[in-house]
């Protein structure tokens, strides 16, 4: 079973990255367990402090038809509510994944939005059942991308990240990725939001969808929105607006993901592939995601 994937992009640029398997999911997994404990203690103590400081009235008189659904939100809260809030503030890490070098992303290989987390993570109780995940803990052996049914069912993937021997970018022939973008723009990444970020990606995934002359007036209207932004200069002889949002998009999943470039410098010779990781060759007529045929 292949530990890596690959996913092509709009400028003929192969991302590899290498799935996480069982083993360090699963110790990412028991570190999450133990400061999720850790939670659970803390979150106890508060009701218990109030209760002694006269702010709360005795347990006792709380009857089932109170206690049970607290301790139900409580229960969830703890699961889903940890995970949820790690992986949309940290980029799909939570602190267990984050220590194993593990990040969440999209099946697509984009970084993981909203929706995808809560969805994962709602379908983590699924998971757990019936202890210990043992049911994601099947599916995920069973599986050639390593999802459990939370993956599956948000459409994520987790992969290594931050290590240049586990994750690479590879360069098609001898195309320059960036010729549009200037060092300007690159150093400005931080300002791009993720809503921005999104209606970019949604725009590139479904482009095709649109008729010639709307696609090239909305590529344009939304190329132009971001220029403004970053203060870039636009050539006098024009330019070519869409390979200008797909470099956009490009930089700013490179830095989302944490992708170690491996193209060389300005000015240095084109670096010789090695046999780990070959120089693959462009699918035509449209670049596509080798692992489950999305196009981009």
């Amino acid at each position: 079973m292949s530990r890596t994937v690959e996913f092509y992009t709009p400028e003929q640029v192969a991302i590899q990255y290498e799935l996480a398997g069982v083993g360090s999911r699963g110790i990412a997994a028991v570190v999450d367990g133990l400061l999720q404990l850790l939670l659970y203690l803390a979150l106890l103590l508060i009701p218990y402090v109030l209760y002694e400081l006269g702010v709360l009235p005795p347990w006792m008189n709380f009857g089932p038809e109170t206690l049970i659904p607290l301790l139900v939100m409580f229960h969830f809260f703890i699961v889903a509510g940890y995970h949820i809030f790690f992986e949309t503030q940290w980029n799909g890490e939570t602190p267990g994944k984050r220590w194993m070098g593990l990040r969440v992303i999209k099946d697509g290989g984009y970084p993981v939005d909203f929706r995808a987390v809560v969805i994962r993570n709602l379908v983590r109780i699924a998971d757990i059942l019936p202890a210990f995940y043992g049911l994601g803990l099947v599916v995920s052996l069973v599986h050639k991308r390593y999802q459990r049914l939370g993956d599956m069912a948000g459409g994520t993937l987790v992969v290594t990240h931050g290590h240049e021997t586990k994750l690479h970018e590879l360069t098609m022939g001898n195309a320059q990725v960036f010729r549009l973008l200037d060092a300007s723009v690159l150093s400005q990444l931080s300002r791009l939001s993720r809503e921005e970020y999104q209606l970019v990606q949604r725009f590139l995934e479904r482009r095709n969808e649109l008729p010639a002359g709307l696609q090239a007036e909305f590529t344009q209207r939304l190329a132009l929105q971001l220029i403004t932004k970053f203060g870039y200069q636009v050539p006098a002889l024009g330019m070519d607006y869409l390979r200008w949002l797909e470099e956009l998009d490009l930089a700013f999943r490179r830095r989302a993901l944490g992708i170690v470039s491996t193209e060389p410098a300005p000015g240095a010779g084109t670096p010789t592939p090695s046999a780990a990781a070959p120089v693959p060759t462009p699918a035509a007529p449209a670049p596509s995601v080798a692992s489950d045929g999305r196009k981009w």
